[in-house]
């Protein structure tokens, strides 16, 4: 008979215990074209990328970019890339989400990722895409640890790739330049294995070691499990420290322990820590809002920015003659009120409230504004369509001052009053979106969930009340998702009772649902009321690049009938 020993309580864990073990390790190999280096002033022109898993290729994403600027010529002789090549080619703002959809969850790997990083962040930012903030490796950085100067003159791709044998010779083309980073990459992990880097987090803080703090608060990962959810640190008196959410709980939470952990804020909070509480999820979804809301609640301090959604800042255009202000509160619209937001900031609503009065009403009262401007009822009628209709007026007019600018040599004064459109535009649609989904008393849908072969796909139900989450659920291939659905609808409609116009209080909750029936596959399975986007395309960017393309052919045919 065997005696079962017990486990010590304060066990430190192995290395393999403490990350995702490089064979199950997700990533990404990028590299990008670009019309120069900087991320603030010059473009990407050709986005190449390789997702590897355990040494297996998993796919390959490749597309010019059209970057809406000349190219210099040194760049396409550099790069073989022209602006004949990129005519015709989708620009960032319909690439970007695809190539962050086809990383999402993994590693980013590139070489010289400083570079490349800076110009995907740099992008998503000018199109008001969130950055999702990946775990990156650089394989130039980690070939200096790997490849000594004795092995090779320098630590260039083409140099590197030629030392390891790489299949692909790299030609400053964004894919070729991808592929032969694969072959480093998998060399490096060759080289670095032995050295008892195993892991995705034992690579990104290859040059750091982990803090005596961490090392010695490595215990409380002990029994977290291994399952989407939502993981919370607590001092020794109960009070929430920092709250986070992830798909892998296990793996997520001990990366708080490694070198690659390199937060103040986290690492300030880790000493104070006692407990990690773990709240086990049906689905990512779920914990994603069980996240949002615990962090609205207890207001932890180590997280970057305490969610308080109920302070969110509206732009509103009253009812009557009551004109556009600043708001705290969305309202109900039916009494022939009209808002859009929420803002990114309060500052912007005396400059939205400027560009719409001035679009409107005429510059000398825009001028004049100091607050809310009154309106007679056919102003307040183009107004309220301009905000929930129809954005044509006010872009029609910021094209023709910007036109005018830009004529004037006032390029930065034209730069401005683009990011304004650009912020009315962002505004109107986030309103739209979120006013569709509140107006739905219920909503059941559908989304198809891979499983490994020969197993057939099963599905995720997702329950949504007024834009409040009301419930998530996992159906296998051979199950009934109408009846689940229905289990659903049946048991979340105490959600009903907190539901608001334009989803108030809970609009961060509500996007993360919108991102979600946005996904491919999505079926609506049941439903209360009617659902409809139909005008948001109108508040896209795309829209303000259409309105600039007419003015500029009008321009153009203006002169030839001059001439």
């Amino acid at each position: 008979m065997s005696a079962v020993v017990p486990r010590a309580r304060h066990r430190q864990l192995s290395l393999d215990d403490l990350g995702t073990p490089l064979i199950e390790a997700e990533m990404v190999v990028v590299d990008l074209e670009t019309t120069g280096t900087d991320p603030a002033a010059d473009a990407i022109t050709e986005i190449g990328a390789v997702k590897v898993r355990g040494g297996e290729i998993l796919g390959e994403f490749r597309t010019f970019v059209d970057p809406r600027r000349p190219i210099p010529a040194y760049i396409a002789s550099l790069t073989g890339i022209t602006d004949a090549t990129v005519a015709g080619a989708p620009d960032i703002a319909a690439v970007l989400p695809m190539f962050l959809e086809f990383s999402r969850g993994a590693a980013l790997v590139a070489h010289n990722a400083r570079f490349d990083i800076a110009f995907l962040r740099s992008s998503a930012a000018r199109i008001d895409v969130e950055w999702p903030s990946p775990t990156v490796l650089d394989t130039l950085r980690l070939a200096r640890l790997a490849f000594g100067r004795d092995e090779v003159r320098d630590h260039k791709l083409g140099t590197l790739a030629q030392h390891v044998g790489a299949e692909t010779t790299p030609d400053h083309r964004a894919l070729s330049d991808a592929r032969a980073t694969v072959d480093v990459l998998h060399a490096i992990i060759a080289r670095l294995g032995p050295r008892g880097m195993t892991t995705l987090e034992d690579l990104a803080g290859a040059h750091r070691r982990a803090s005596p703090a961490q090392q010695r608060q490595r215990h409380l990962a002990e029994t977290v499990p291994a399952a989407p959810g939502v993981y919370q640190f607590v001092d020794e008196h109960g009070a929430v420290l920092y709250v986070g959410t992830s798909r892998n709980l296990r793996t997520r939470v001990r990366t708080y322990f490694t070198a690659a952990e390199t937060r103040r804020r986290v690492l300030d909070m880790l000493p104070r820590a006692r407990e990690i509480r773990t709240i086990v999820c049906t689905t990512a979804t779920e914990a994603a809002v069980r996240e949002l809301r615990i962090i609205a609640e207890k207001q932890p301090p180590s997280n970057r920015h305490s969610l308080r959604p109920e302070k969110a800042t509206w732009l509103r255009l009253g009812p009557g003659h009551e004109g556009l202000r600043g708001a705290r509160l969305a309202r109900t619209e039916d009494d022939g009120s009209a808002q859009i937001g929420p803002l990114r900031s309060r500052h912007d609503v005396d400059a939205l409230r400027g560009l719409l009065t001035d679009a409107i009403l005429g510059r000398s009262a825009a001028l004049e504004a100091r607050g809310p401007v009154r309106t007679d009822a056919a102003h307040h009628a183009r107004l309220r369509r301009a905000m929930l209709e129809d954005p044509c007026e006010v872009l029609d007019h910021g094209v023709e001052r910007m036109r005018r600018l830009a004529a004037a040599g006032r390029y930065e004064d034209a730069a401005q009053l683009r990011s304004l459109v650009e912020t009315f535009l962002a505004a109107a649609r986030r309103a739209s979106r979120l006013r569709a989904l509140s107006r739905c008393p219920l909503l059941v849908a559908a989304r198809p969930v891979p499983a490994p072969a020969p197993r057939r796909p099963g599905w995720e139900l997702l329950a949504v009340r007024g834009g409040r989450f009301a419930g998530s659920a996992l159906v296998p291939a051979d199950g009934d998702p109408v009846a689940s659905a229905r289990v659903l609808a049946a048991t979340s409609i105490g959600e009903a009772a907190l539901m608001a116009p334009l989803c108030q209080g809970y609009h961060q909750e509500a996007e993360i649902l919108l991102g979600w029936l946005a996904g491919e596959g999505v079926r609506i399975v049941l439903s209360e009321g009617v659902w409809s986007q139909g005008v948001r395309a109108r508040f896209d960017e795309a829209a303000l690049q259409e309105h600039w393309a007419r003015a500029a052919q009008d321009g153009e045919d203006g002169a030839r009938a001059e001439r």
